[in-house]
């Protein structure tokens, strides 16, 4: 997993773009084709799942930051 952390801008997060639920699904999405793409190896779920989500979270906090500007 990248570590993008350091690139972020420090101080206050940025409010969520997308809703609880629009994120939810985005990750489970993402998390089947990185799932699929890896070979759909069992017992792999809970990686992609992670990284799915880090994904998802990284690109909301790059678009709610773009609109704080």
């Amino acid at each position: 997993m990248s570590n993008k952390s350091s690139t972020k801008k420090k101080g206050k997060k940025a409010d969520p773009f997308i809703t609880e639920e629009e994120r939810d699904e985005s990750i489970r999405l993402a998390a089947y084709y990185l799932w699929k793409k890896k070979g759909e190896r069992h017992g792999e779920n809970r990686g992609d799942w992670f990284e799915a989500e880090e994904s998802v979270d990284d690109v909301d906090d790059s678009i709610a930051e773009s609109f704080d500007d």
